[in-house]
């Protein structure tokens, strides 16, 4: 079974596109991809931003991607 883990980065607007700008936690609990999935949907968090050229990003990314700067699995 694949194991994935829950990502939250930090993305920057350059006034053209979003730019990841290097800031990211992870929760360090393997899950299926079905429950990462599920944990990231929208409906299930709430947005408060002050900043319009900052913003949170919530993704599931596989764990062995764990540490590179992309991952193509």
């Amino acid at each position: 079974m694949k194991e994935f883990l829950l990502v939250i980065s930090m993305w920057g607007n350059t006034g053209t596109e979003w730019e990841y700008i290097g800031n990211q936690i992870v929760l360090q609990e393997p899950m299926t991809e079905k429950q990462c999935q599920y944990i990231i949907q929208d409906s299930k968090w709430a947005q408060h931003y002050e900043n319009e050229y900052y913003k949170m990003v919530v993704q599931c990314y596989p764990k062995e991607c764990a540490g590179q700067e992309s991952c193509t699995n």
